[in-house]
């Protein structure tokens, strides 16, 4: 039986463990049909038995003086274990998100499923371009904070970018795959404390199911797709160290469940032990997530320049500059052009990320706490860094676009735009 036939289950389960329940006291069920359970003695002594569904059933047939007897105490039973266990996410609406943070990530040159963060996509590639430009080909006073702010710090930037958005990757990525590993081991479960029940009742004899939890493995094979670290940005490693943590710590949590037991009540217990472990490994594991979400929050909030281009100052620079401005069209249009390159990845980043989903795309209150706020959190904070690096880039280039033109065709316009543009523009250290 499947998840989707989750409620056809629980009703057999209850039948079953009324089978069970009476079995306890001598009462079997009647081999003639009769639709009764019959204990023999000096004369034969029955109550009806529920339906195929575990509804119905109790009345007395015997002795005048026997009461009916109601179920209604193991179907509460069975119901109260199993309740939270109804209508679960099946991850699909986290999968979008999946899809929308794997792109932004890919975007920045980074990616939850093993790619290195570091020198690596259409971005990065423009940036060493630009890079390699300033540093041997031109010379001007500018070039200095440009170089620092707009290559230097923005390949940092950039690459942090990546890797959170890879972080929120690795998040959606396990709640759009692991319940559907809940459902079914929910469904194992129910059907095997079904089984243990009949059997018990058919033989009086112990029963003993061992079930493999897989949501454990599922979760652990999405948690390990995990970004490697780039060499040039601290806030990378730290990112990477968070999920390569989270990895790790998912990968050893297991969990195995049994349904076993001599009686109704031992094999009851074991059932709701066994839903008990299922919960128990489905909160630790998105514990541990958690953990890297909020970690990752901290580590942009610490250090807010290697994730947030806008928030960048630049170092003091040395001032000993010659009088010699060296520029070639062919040079700075090179330059201008990789700088668009990287205002058009950046744009791409931020339309694939889109909006965060304020509702968690996989509520499930009574199993744990889930993910939502902290994976919100970070997508806020990475959402909101990557449009004011985006803006802030844009400046970027607009200025160095505007020195290059007052080079070339100085006059009292272009001079006041670069003075407009410069004051708007932190290459001046506060």
């Amino acid at each position: 039986m499947s998840y989707d036939d989750l409620d056809s289950s629980i009703g057999a389960l209850k039948k079953a463990a009324i089978d069970a329940f009476m079995a306890d006291d001598g009462f079997y069920e009647d081999k003639f049909g009769t639709n009764y359970y019959y204990k023999w003695g000096w004369a034969p002594n029955g109550y009806e038995m529920p339906n195929a569904s575990g509804e119905g059933g109790g009345k007395v047939d015997g002795m005048p003086w026997n009461d009916d007897i109601s179920y209604d105490g193991v179907r509460s039973r069975v119901d109260d274990v199993v309740d939270k266990w109804r209508a679960l996410p099946t991850g699909a609406d986290a999968g979008a998100y999946k899809t929308s943070t794997s792109s932004a990530a890919a975007s920045l040159g980074a990616s939850g499923s093993g790619a290195s963060v570091a020198d690596d996509g259409a971005i990065l590639t423009s940036t060493n371009t630009m890079g390699d430009l300033l540093t041997q080909e031109l010379v001007a006073s500018f070039i200095g904070p440009m170089l620092d702010k707009y290559y230097t710090q923005f390949k940092g930037v950039s690459q942090s970018l990546g890797a959170a958005a890879a972080i929120l990757q690795i998040n959606y990525t396990m709640q759009s795959t692991m319940w559907e590993g809940v459902r079914d081991d929910v469904a194992t479960i129910v059907e095997n404390a079904k089984s243990a029940c009949a059997e018990y009742a058919e033989s009086k004899g112990s029963a003993d199911f061992q079930i493999t939890l897989g949501v454990v493995a599922t979760v652990a094979a999405a948690v390990a797709t995990v970004a490697t670290a780039g060499a040039a940005a601290p806030l990378v490693g730290a990112m990477v160290t968070l999920s390569s943590a989270a990895s790790t710590a998912v990968a050893a949590i297991s969990a195995d469940a049994s349904i076993t037991g001599g009686s109704y009540d031992e094999i009851m217990s074991s059932f709701e032990e066994a839903l008990e472990t299922l919960r128990t490994a489905v909160s630790d594991q998105e514990s541990e997530v958690r953990t890297m979400l909020s970690g990752a929050v901290n580590a942009i909030i610490a250090d807010p320049g290697g994730f947030d281009l806008n928030r960048y100052r630049i170092e003091p620079q040395d001032q000993n500059f010659s009088d010699e401005i060296v520029m070639v069209r062919q040079h700075t249009n090179t330059v201008s052009s990789n700088m668009q390159r990287v205002i058009e990845g950046l744009d791409a980043a931020k339309t694939a990320l889109g909006s965060p989903p304020y509702s968690d795309p996989t509520p499930h209150a009574a199993i744990s706490s889930g993910t939502h706020s902290n994976a919100l959190n970070l997508f806020d904070y990475t959402a909101d860094a990557i449009n004011s690096t985006l803006q802030e880039y844009s400046r970027g280039k607009d200025l160095f676009d505007a020195e290059v033109e007052n080079y070339f065709n100085a006059d009292e316009e272009n001079q006041r735009l670069v003075e407009q543009l410069a004051a708007s523009e932190a290459l001046t250290p506060n």
